[in-house]
This record gives C-alpha cells, structure tokens and sequence, in this order.
C-alpha cells in the first residue's frame, strides 16, 4: 500500500470524490484544509495542521474511500497515522491533537495505537467569521451520517 504526501491541489480532487461517496451534503472546503498531509492509495488520508509559535500538531481526518474493504482500510489507516507521526517529528512536534467522533476510529486510536483519550464530553463548534459559507454542513452534527467519517 503505497503513502505519500498529498498535494492538496493534485489530491483534492479524490477527497471531494470520497466526500461524494460518503453522501455529505457539503465537501469540506479545499481551502481549509491544511498543505501538509498523507494520502494512502486510493484508501485514506489525514490533513496535519501546524503552526511554528506551537509543538502542537492537529490532526484532522483520516477521510476515507467507503468502498474500501473493512481489513485494508484498517491497515492504510494505521499506515495512515504512522506517516503523519513521521511528520510530526520531521517538524520537531511533541504533540498531535486529533478528535473524532466515529466509532470505528475509537477503537483504532484507543485499542491499536493506544493513544491517550484527553476529552471524552468534548463539544466542537466553529465561527463562520465572514458568514460567507452558510453551508457547513460538512461539519456540522445536526445532519445525519449512516457512513462514518465525518
């Protein structure tokens, strides 16, 4: 299974596709997402937002292709993670903060990679500051979701 950095330009494209399959009604916007990332074939991919005045890395996704088999897609995801910890270091982090709401997800940050579960109650809001995008429905909780990911 073959990783690489992503480019968001060049990559953006399959995101949007996966977002598709996933039925959202909204693809998460292409400039929101940070330039540095990992992208797994055609499986998986994780977004890591950094900033240079922090050792604190966020990790957003891993947005996945739903029609990937339950065994690969757990094994890219671990690949997944495993590539953006290479990152991580790569830029001297000391931290990567990821949340998630999905239950398959859990099981692979709490079981397998046995990570530190920091915010069990989290709430999770977002300001649309220029009230340009009334749509945020990509990351919104009210829609409802039957395929994960989100």
């Amino acid at each position: 299974m073959n990783s690489r950095r992503w480019h968001l330009n060049k990559d953006y494209p399959t995101l949007e596709h996966w977002f598709k399959l996933h039925k959202w009604d909204s693809p998460i916007p292409k400039d929101i997402l940070p330039e540095r990332g990992i992208i797994i074939e055609d499986v998986c991919a994780a977004g890591l937002y950094t900033d240079k005045s922090s050792k604190l890395g966020f990790m957003y996704g891993i947005f996945s292709n739903p029609t990937i088999s339950k065994l690969k897609l757990f094994k890219c995801m671990k690949i997944c993670f495993s590539e953006i910890s290479k990152i991580a270091n790569e830029l001297n982090l000391k931290y990567i903060y990821t949340v998630t709401a999905e239950k398959s997800l859990h099981k692979l940050y709490d079981k397998i990679l046995k990570l530190n579960n920091c915010e069990s109650n989290l709430k999770a809001y977002i300001i649309d500051l220029n009230k340009l995008n009334n749509n945020l429905d990509w990351i919104s909780e009210n829609k409802e979701n039957n395929n994960g990911n989100r």
